[in-house]
């Protein structure tokens, strides 16, 4: 998701990687340095919404990872939708 942010989109607004493994789902999630400076933390965006999920997560502002019950991805991205739309004031 590194790369990808940087060079395949815009960076106007933060990526999750999701990839399926046995039982769970791992999530990378990365931002930019300007979306920081405009209030993202997706740390605390990907920690509350995992451990929502019945999953856990955390890492940095910039870059953050979760893992979570496969099927609880919906309501893991609702949630990490919601507090970073506050976070960056797009609600």
């Amino acid at each position: 998701t590194g790369v990808a942010i940087r060079y395949l989109t815009d960076g106007s607004r933060p990526l999750l990687g999701v990839t399926p493994r046995d039982e769970n789902i791992n999530i990378s999630g990365r931002g930019t340095r300007e979306l920081v400076e405009k209030g993202l933390d997706l740390a605390e965006a990907l920690s509350k919404a995992a451990k929502e999920a019945g999953g856990n997560g955390g890492g940095h502002p910039v870059a953050s990872g979760a893992t979570i019950p496969k099927d609880s991805l919906e309501g893991f991205l609702k949630s990490v939708n919601a507090t970073v739309s506050s976070q960056l004031n797009l609600q």
